[in-house]
């Protein structure tokens, strides 16, 4: 089995929470109104159709959006394991107020709360976005899973993060049943706020940023985690979405290859139909030399409370 966890504002829906009006327009539009974001629908429909695939959603959009938001996914031809939304006037009642915008003290312990009771066998792949702290959550998360963080580092870093003591005392007991194993081999994080892909660098090979669910359709049929032809796919919604051309979309597989996630062989190899093909040949036939794809390694130090506290005051520290 593979699971795949995603997160839905600004990572599959085409979300704005910039204005008053934006966040009113979200909360009373209907599923019909709704949009994904360009080739999402087509990459998870894909993901689903694949033996042994799980789709977990996980999303702080407000728990009454429930019935809207699973009309959306099926109007989408999306099928799921689950819907986890955020109870907004629970945490208005507890006095909660950081958790209401707050995600680390939300996400963390419901994805813990998630892997519990998985077998060592079964893999992850994670999908997020740079609005929020996905690549940070997400990466906490894996190292959790894979025992390089204990108990007592999950409290200072949950603590860093400004989650509150029941949050944290939730994860510290949710990590005892968590069997430890390597488990996540991919967190996709769509930037869609302009933040430099380099500045996630700092989290190790393991976080792909992508400005395209075609990135993220290319890397995972290397990955063999989809069928080829939904590469065709997903650039099909992109292109009629985005209004792109071929050359655009051969653009972002060139800036895949330059950034190291994948080689232009690898590429070749995915054997792309017709003239999205050709025009992805020539674009990597203009590259100079390109780093060799930078795995992850599980040795990499990430220093996650600098990372936290950085994020808390609204800077972003470089890359190791």
């Amino acid at each position: 089995m593979h699971v795949y966890r995603w997160d839905l504002d600004k990572t599959y829906l085409e979300t704005d929470f910039d204005s008053l009006r934006g966040l009113v327009r979200s909360a009373t539009e209907p599923a019909s109104a709704k949009r994904a974001v360009p080739g999402a629908a087509a990459l998870l429909r894909a993901i689903s159709r694949q033996p042994g695939s799980r789709v977990f959603i996980l999303s702080g959009s407000p728990v009454q959006m429930r019935r809207t938001l699973e009309e959306k996914l099926a109007l989408d031809g999306v099928t799921f394991e689950s819907l986890t939304l955020k109870d907004q006037l629970a945490l208005l009642r507890k006095r909660e107020f950081r958790a209401i915008k707050g995600q680390f003290g939300y996400k963390l312990p419901h994805l813990m709360e998630a892997r519990a009771g998985l077998g060592t066998a079964v893999q992850e792949t994670l999908f997020g976005d740079d609005a929020e702290v996905d690549a940070l959550v997400y990466s906490v998360y894996a190292d959790v899973v894979a025992g390089r963080i204990s108990g007592r580092s999950l409290s200072r870093i949950m603590e860093a993060a400004g989650a509150y003591p029941d949050d944290i005392r939730l994860a510290q007991r949710t990590l005892r049943r968590i069997s430890t194993t390597e488990a996540v081999s991919r967190i996709f994080i769509r930037v869609e706020r302009g933040v430099p892909e380099h500045r996630f660098q700092a989290l190790g090979g393991r976080v792909v940023a992508i400005h395209s669910w075609f990135q993220a359709a290319l890397v995972l049929a290397r990955d063999g985690r989809v069928a080829p032809e939904t590469i065709g796919e997903v650039a099909d919604m992109v292109m009629v979405r985005r209004d792109r051309d071929l050359w655009q979309l051969a653009a972002l597989a060139q800036d895949l290859v330059r950034r190291g996630h994948l080689t232009s062989d690898e590429v070749g190899a995915l054997e792309l139909p017709g003239a999205l093909g050709e025009a992805v040949v020539e674009a990597l036939s203009r590259l100079g030399p390109t780093p060799t794809p930078r795995p992850f390694r599980p040795d990499e130090g990430i220093e996650y409370l600098t990372l936290v506290r950085a994020w808390r005051k609204g800077t972003r520290p470089k890359a190791g």
